[in-house]
């Protein structure tokens, strides 16, 4: 009867030992394997996610890029009060300016302005001007600059 039992309450025998040494390994390997599986999951799940963000961005700046080329400043006129612009799109998308900074002064804008592909549009800004000054002018989209120029008077 002795042969069957591996452990009795005194000793311990060596094949009952190997034994216990093989289920101990057992259960931490399947957890290192279980955190290895998550890291790569982890890892797989961030490349896909940088993949699709790096993608959004460069849809973006190509869009953003296609308007920043096609409006041009036709005309300008300056006095005390206003700065008076035509601009012409010479695009095919639609740019709609919010607002402006003049001289990095939020300039009042008479109203928000769309421009047409094909098509040219006036836009105002109030302010105090004198013809003896530059202006840095930078028109302004809902999502980034549209158009940035100089005026030496």
């Amino acid at each position: 009867m002795e042969d069957i039992l591996y452990a009795s309450s005194t000793e311990i025998h060596p094949e009952g030992d190997e034994m216990r040494g093989l289920i101990r390994c057992r259960r931490g390997s399947s957890s290192a394997y279980a955190v290895l599986l998550l890291v790569i999951m982890t890892c797989a799940s961030g490349a896909v996610f940088f993949s699709f963000a790096v993608s959004q961005v460069d849809l973006a700046m190509d869009l953003c890029g296609l308007q920043l080329s096609v409006l041009l400043v036709q005309s300008l006129t300056i006095n005390d009060a206003r700065l008076t612009m035509w601009l012409r799109n010479a695009g095919n998308a639609l740019v709609e300016i919010t607002g402006g900074y003049v001289t990095r002064l939020i300039a009042a804008l008479a109203g928000i302005v769309c421009v047409e592909p094909g098509s040219t549009s006036m836009t105002a800004t109030k302010g105090l001007f004198t013809e003896a000054c530059s202006y840095s002018v930078k028109l302004l989209s809902l999502f980034s600059t549209v158009l940035a120029f100089e005026i030496t008077c």
